[in-house]
């Protein structure tokens, strides 16, 4: 095996620690079994078949993703159980019957107006699943619009291709909140809703989906809840660290990056290291705005973060880090190679699209892969 050597790093390389990330596999997939949960964890965050495959060694057979494309890329490689957690687009309906004769694949209803249009559509046995809104205002149907969603069932009960399999809610929320107490308290309320729209919607039989990795990570009580979908675990990242869902040693990915600049009278260093690499997701850490965090390196990866140096700006190619001492400064220099613990590590690994293990060995993502050649099974 090639083993991973830091000299051999030119440029800004995403580095995964596999170790991490089967620790973080087996945390969730043994707290969805021990609650008697289904769990289809969300693959857009990694989006690697490889990574997938680390999932299937635990008996996952159902995931979610986040495009048809995402759908068709794990088809490929033999996934038979896939929600596309997205919005239902009209416009993808050839690519859905095309995926369908290769597995069970569900689509996501968020209106009553895709629901009619699915109903006119579905020329084949499909599932589906209604998107809640239980309070994060993005996609889905308010919990507490019952005509809304009297009206959206009655139009896909129209078509007898289409089961409706249950009720999903994502309340993003959550990773915006910084403790415990608040997140559990979020995922209840969120829970609650979305199993009294079940109690209005005459679907005695629905399932009830949930997914978001803060509330997988700390809640303890899945009562009406069947189902978790959570994705950003399998890395966890410094928004997650920051709010409590994992330990420092739970983050199973880093952005390995140069120094290219080193600015004395203005206490900050330049690394090889933007927006392309990271994108500009930020959080606020006490009075700072935080793109990143850093932590120390070796041949074996990235160590304990370092105490409060922080990503303070992005550009498209730079990064700067303000140091508050000159202890960092002093002994670095151009060439020498730091680790970016990125803010939300789907987004990152989006950027990316490449890992390296912490073993040397290269992995696939999906956007190494040609549109075309996705969407050919």
């Amino acid at each position: 095996m090639h083993t991973m050597e830091m000299a051999d790093i030119r440029g800004p390389q995403l580095l995964i620690d596999k170790t991490k990330c089967i620790a973080n596999i087996d945390r969730i997939y043994n707290k969805a079994h021990k609650n008697n949960l289904l769990f289809r964890p969300h693959f857009k965050t990694h989006q690697s078949v490889a990574i997938g495959r680390w999932f299937r060694e635990y008996g996952v057979d159902r995931i979610t993703v986040s495009s048809i494309k995402m759908a068709y890329y794990f088809a490929a490689d033999g996934w038979k159980d896939i929600l596309v957690g997205i919005a239902y687009n009209p416009r993808e309906y050839d690519l859905y019957e095309n995926l369908s004769d290769k597995c069970n694949l569900q689509a996501t209803i968020c209106c009553p107006e895709a629901a009619s249009i699915l109903s006119r559509q579905c020329r084949f046995p499909m599932e589906v699943m209604l998107k809640i809104d239980t309070g994060y205002n993005r996609t889905g149907i308010r919990w507490d619009d019952t005509s809304g969603l009297k009206v959206t069932i009655d139009h896909l009960l129209k078509n007898t291709n289409i089961k409706i399999k249950g009720l999903m809610t994502h309340d993003g929320s959550t990773y915006g909140l910084n403790n415990r107490e608040l997140i559990i308290e979020h995922y209840m309320t969120s829970v609650k809703r979305i199993n009294i729209c079940r109690d209005n919607s005459g679907l005695d039989d629905a399932m009830i989906s949930v997914g978001d990795t803060p509330s997988a990570s700390l809640a303890t009580e899945f009562k009406g809840v069947d189902e978790i979908r959570p994705g950003n675990f399998v890395f966890y990242d410094l928004m997650q660290y920051i709010n409590s869902s994992c330990r420092f040693e739970d983050i199973a990915i880093a952005l390995i990056a140069p120094i290219i600049d080193i600015r004395p009278a203005s206490g900050t260093l330049v690394v090889h290291g933007g927006s392309v690499h990271l994108s500009k997701e930020n959080i606020k850490i006490g009075n700072q705005q935080v793109y990143g965090m850093l932590a120390s390196t070796d041949n074996k990866g990235w160590h304990k973060p370092l105490n409060e140096v922080y990503l303070s700006s992005l550009s498209q190619e730079h990064g700067i880090v303000k140091c508050f001492d000159n202890s960092l400064l002093s002994c670095s220099k151009p060439g020498d190679l730091i680790a970016i613990i990125p803010v939300h590590s789907c987004l990152t690994a989006d950027c990316m699209g490449s890992y390296m293990l912490t073993s040397g060995e290269y992995i696939d993502h999906m956007r190494g892969i040609s549109q075309d050649s996705v969407f050919s099974l």
